[in-house]
């Protein structure tokens, strides 16, 4: 796990749309992290929240910026959404 598997992710992420599809239409936080593993991302919360500070602060302009903190909080909401095959009792 390291600072630039999140660094490769974010980019990946915010300029392939088929990427991003494949972790949205994952039923499971597993698949997920299989899709993720598959494509050498593996890194941790920590690692990612680093790995998005580093691109902020590269980032020239700000439309480059609000770009990157919309991708931060789509990621954030997708990691942290419940499985679509879990059903509350």
């Amino acid at each position: 796990m390291t600072i630039q598997n999140a660094l490769n992710f974010i980019r990946q992420g915010q300029h392939d749309s088929d990427f991003r599809n494949k972790l949205v239409n994952a039923d499971t936080s597993r698949t997920r992290q299989e899709i993720l593993d598959q494509n050498d991302l593996i890194f941790t919360p920590e690692e990612f929240e680093e790995a998005f500070s580093l691109s902020l602060f590269k980032c020239q302009h700000q439309e480059d910026a609000d770009a990157l903190t919309d991708f931060r909080m789509w990621w954030i909401m997708l990691y942290r959404s419940p499985d679509s095959g879990v059903t509350s009792p």
